[in-house]
């Protein structure tokens, strides 16, 4: 069976962290309530996420998908099976962002939002450094309704001060540990090699040996069928 990869966050080792939490205010407005994703049309003058309600957190049950995405570990492993808050970035198409202009409009999560409130406002300004591929909308993130973008892998990305994306809550989820699960943990310093340990019961031990310190920022989570493939922590500061 040919699997289809459906990446949606690779967090790469060297990436700064100061006081950029991961508790956010959620939007104040949602411009959407809980609805299935598929019923969702996107308006035609309006530059919405690529990845804007494609899916929820029954896809992670899927077995012809596997899934990276980026998560903060909750309650550690109970019982052969972790439970951690999922978490997902707005991403758009290259071309949709650098033919944008004043006077368009943009759907956008703010930070902490869950995953089904998001709003759509008018770009009042826009500033483009094509040398570092940057783009800043109405301000950028410090202003309300604010947004920077980054290029990465052909598609625009939030971006916040510290580089990270601009996080959005998918939900919790609880989900078991693969026999074979392995965890590839780089989180010693900037320059470590990944240590790997594998297997259901050892992988449990070292996240409960280690219970507040898996977060969106650091910790990824490779998922097909509903349970957890690998679990990869990177160094942050």
């Amino acid at each position: 069976m040919n699997l289809k990869y459906k990446i949606l966050a690779v967090l790469a080792a060297g990436i700064a962290l100061t006081a950029c939490g991961s508790s956010g205010t959620p939007a104040s407005t949602p411009a959407s309530s809980a609805v299935p994703a598929s019923s969702h049309v996107a308006e035609e003058s309006v530059t919405e996420p690529i990845n804007l309600l494609t899916w929820t957190l029954d896809d992670l049950d899927r077995e012809d998908t596997v899934t990276f995405i980026p998560a903060e570990i909750t309650s550690g492993v109970q019982g052969g099976n972790l439970t951690a808050k999922i978490f997902s970035y707005d991403l758009y198409k290259k071309e949709d962002v650098e033919k944008l202009a004043v006077g368009d409009q943009i759907t956008l999560h703010e930070e902490g939002a869950a995953w089904n409130q998001f709003v759509t406002v008018a770009v009042e300004s826009i500033e483009k450094n094509d040398q570092y591929h940057l783009v800043t909308i109405n301000g950028g993130m410090e202003e309300q309704y604010g947004l920077d973008l980054k290029l990465e892998d052909d598609a625009y990305r939030t971006m916040t001060f510290d580089d990270y994306p601009v996080y959005y809550e998918m939900g919790e989820k609880t989900m078991p540990l693969a026999e074979d699960v392995v965890l590839k943990d780089s989180s010693a310093d900037p320059q470590a090699e990944a240590v790997e340990t594998t297997g259901a019961d050892a992988v449990a031990a070292a996240i409960n040996a280690d219970p507040d310190n898996w977060t969106t920022y650091n910790t990824t989570l490779v998922v097909q069928g509903g349970k957890v493939l690998e679990v990869r922590r990177i160094w942050v500061p």
